[in-house]
């Protein structure tokens, strides 16, 4: 873990599956949870001894306000526009032992268009992680609800996309637009991804049919793990905390549990 006040000499980057693994939660139609989620993976991950990196790319910066009270004077635009040797001061540290977060403010919207005009721009972000690399078993990027140059370096540097997906007529739309984009980018025939269906109702039978059929053709990828509508998330998400730290015994906290146990059955070829 970072330990701010301290130099450490940052080691070579050595991607193994066995040190690291970045996942990127995403999905380019807001409203489905994305944050929710990537805030109460990366909580649940910490808590259970994991060493964790939690990557605040969206510009609305709500995961950075769940953990961090003052303006940073630092930012995830640092991290992505200025050297790879400045992330370290850029990460800091939150009241969950053993989660750090790299955090947004309102700028990131200005960096992502200083970004377009930047060679290898879909590449910074892995970049300027390479240093973090051997602090951390897992780092979780919070990505913006559209497909731009924001969510195409955490696309780039994801291990894993995790998409969110809430029951619906409109549950897929612009999943294959998103997949076929991460393809392309990557120059991968399939990229490593799960979906998480989110906002479930349990008690609604038609619902939970169409779900069902909506999602086959990617039924394959679909986790086991279903995150409910409940109380208890809507009530920690108006708190601004992870649900964990709200409601441990609820619902909602025992489905991101699972969910945690999920992600860690996930192993990904190199």
């Amino acid at each position: 873990m970072t330990d701010r006040g301290k130099n450490p000499q940052w080691k070579p980057f050595n991607f193994t599956k066995d040190s690291v693994i970045i996942i990127a939660v995403t999905n380019n139609k807001g409203g489905v949870g994305k944050t929710t989620t990537t805030i109460n993976l990366a909580t649940g991950l910490a808590e259970r001894g994991h060493d964790t990196l939690l990557v605040d790319l969206d510009p609305q910066a709500h995961a950075t306000h769940c953990f961090l009270d003052e303006q940073p004077e630092w930012n995830v635009s640092d991290l992505i526009m200025g050297r790879p040797s400045q992330a370290p001061r850029i990460v800091l540290a939150t009241d969950v032992p053993k989660l750090d977060i790299v955090p947004a403010t309102f700028v990131l919207s200005e960096t992502a268009e200083l970004l377009e005009t930047r060679i290898r721009r879909e590449e910074r972000l892995a970049n300027a992680l390479e240093p973090l690399s051997n602090d951390y078993e897992h780092i979780v990027i919070d990505c913006p609800p559209i497909l731009g140059i924001l969510t195409y370096n955490a696309i780039v540097a994801a291990d894993l996309l995790l998409i969110p997906v809430q029951p619906g007529a409109g549950a897929v739309l612009g999943l294959d637009t998103l997949l076929n984009t991460a393809s392309e980018l990557r120059d991968e025939e399939e990229v490593p991804y799960r979906i998480l269906t989110t906002m479930f109702e349990i008690r609604t039978t038609r619902t939970n049919a169409l779900v069902e059929e909506l999602l086959d053709k990617y039924k394959r990828r679909v986790l086991k793990t279903v995150i409910s509508k409940s109380e208890s998330l809507n009530q920690a998400n108006l708190a601004s905390k992870p649900v964990s730290m709200f409601a441990r015994s609820s619902r909602g906290a025992q489905e991101y549990d699972e969910l945690c146990t999920d992600i860690l059955r996930i192993r990904i070829k190199s």
